[in-house]
């Protein structure tokens, strides 16, 4: 009799099993068609709306100072990490960052700073300037926290919907603040996988205006997204590596600081 209940509940949980299976299959087709239906859905979305605008020059102009307004934003954060990294370490940071090429890429490939941790740990390591235990423990980290570029690119996105919009009259002081704070706030929160801060953007923009529903030139985004999200990805694999190596720094610094105590302290004993 145990015997048979045991068989009985060993199929039960095999059928289980096999239903899951077989929802993952079905799942895993809809996602496939929903990856090759994007860039038509996507066409769709740009070409209506640029049939609605009146001066389509102005509207192609818009979205060429979003890509400009994000590139020099970008460009001046990547700055700021040279900067830093030379101001606290006393170095060039050029021959760490040399080491950290191969993981920008992979960033720019995927769009994904979860999809790069292997590589950005691995290239950390192999730069001979941060411990294993420091790497394996800040770059998981900061590909979950540090979204500097999404907090950089949100605000801009947000921005760029408002005026395009005609609600730039509603833009002031208290606006940008508080994107800023949403911006902030909301990209710690972002899931590490692409295109995971467009939800975030219009949550954003809905809240700052007092608005509801897609945002009208938001397919305009979503036409440029592809680009600028790798590019906040490889700024964000670029700050986890330099954060990386700031820790790996003052713990060395401490570290000799200790060792300088004990030995002071040793000659005062002697």
């Amino acid at each position: 009799g145990g015997g048979g209940g045991g068989g009985g509940g060993g199929a039960r949980e095999r059928r289980l099993l096999t239903l899951f299976r077989e929802v993952e299959e079905v799942l895993l087709v809809l996602v496939g068609w929903l990856l090759r239906l994007t860039p038509a859905a996507v066409l769709s979305l740009v070409a209506n709306a640029l049939g609605q605008q009146a001066d389509l020059g102005a509207a192609l102009a818009n979205v060429g100072l979003l890509l400009c307004a994000t590139a020099v934003g970008f460009s001046l954060h990547a700055a700021a990490y040279l900067l830093l990294l030379a101001l606290v370490t006393r170095e060039s940071p050029l021959p760490f960052l040399r080491h950290v090429v191969p993981a920008q890429v992979v960033a720019f490939a995927t769009a994904s700073s979860a999809a790069t941790v292997p590589v950005t740990t691995r290239c950390v390591l192999e730069s001979g300037q941060v411990p294993p235990h420091i790497s394996r423990f800040v770059i998981p980290l900061g590909a979950t926290l540090n979204m500097d570029g999404g907090a950089l690119y949100f605000p801009v996105a947000t921005v760029f919907l408002a005026v395009t919009a005609g609600l730039a009259d509603q833009l002031s002081v208290a606006s940008y603040a508080m994107l800023l704070l949403i911006a902030t706030l909301g990209s710690a929160g972002a899931a590490p996988v692409p295109s995971a801060g467009l939800v975030l953007i219009v949550t954003a923009y809905n809240t700052v205006f007092s608005a509801s529903g897609i945002p009208p030139t938001f397919s305009y985004l979503l036409a440029v997204d592809w680009l600028l999200d790798r590019l906040r990805t490889t700024l964000n694999v670029t700050g986890d590596a330099a954060v990386a190596r700031l820790v790996a720094h003052y713990e060395a610094a401490e570290a000799a600081s200790a060792r300088e105590r004990r030995a002071r302290c040793g000659r005062e004993l002697g």
